[in-house]
């Protein structure tokens, strides 16, 4: 394994390739059963591996490990070679629950207009008409405490309109509804409130 001139150490390259080598000789088939262990297929296992000896180098370590023991060399490949398979498994998990896409925000998307698509079901219906009665009753509330242009505004706003709040007043105003809508919300949702409704005596 031939990697050229370390930036980090004052030496030959010759010497960086040969002490590269011997490490990588040396060490490369009980780093690959390692990451193979640790939940890597083969090709993963010898990709890793391959990253390692390049961060490795990129660190300006390899002169460093060289002159160390084999017991000392393959200890700390082994820790690093760990960390890096972490990571690495860390990734290929995000990639799976994403489906290979980028991850988006759903509160962006909402904004935009997307439909959020999902399995539908009585328990899961019910559970959307329930969050739709409680941010009815929400804005209902909130209707009453504001007056008529600050609602107005806030409410054009809040569903997607043009009218924006167009002076620091009606900005304050608009800020405040939203946090006191965001508290209506959590208290219509508090365990106290859904064991009101739950005995009928809300």
């Amino acid at each position: 394994m031939i990697l050229g001139c370390d930036p980090a150490a004052a030496h030959t390259a010759p010497q960086i390739d040969l002490a590269c080598d011997r490490l990588y000789r040396r060490h490369q088939a009980t780093l690959v059963a390692f990451a193979c262990r640790r939940g890597c297929d083969e090709h993963e296992a010898w990709d890793v591996v391959q990253e390692l000896f390049l961060r490795t180098f990129r660190r300006g370590m390899l002169m460093t490990l060289s002159s160390w023991t084999d017991e000392a060399q393959r200890a700390w490949l082994l820790r690093a070679l760990r960390w890096l398979i972490s990571n690495h498994l860390r990734d290929r998990m995000r990639m799976k629950r994403g489906c290979s896409h980028a991850h988006e925000s759903l509160e962006h998307l909402l904004e935009e207009g997307h439909d959020i698509p999902g399995h539908t079901s009585p328990a899961t219906e019910h559970d959307r008409r329930w969050a739709v009665s409680v941010l009815d009753r929400g804005m209902a509330r909130l209707r009453t405490d504001m007056k008529p242009a600050a609602w107005a505004c806030f409410e054009s706003s809040l569903w997607g309109g043009n009218e924006l709040p167009s002076t620091p007043a009606m900005r304050v105003a608009s800020h405040r509804a939203r946090r006191r809508l965001r508290e209506l919300i959590r208290c219509e949702s508090s365990e106290s409130a859904l064991y009101l409704a739950a005995s009928g005596r809300n």
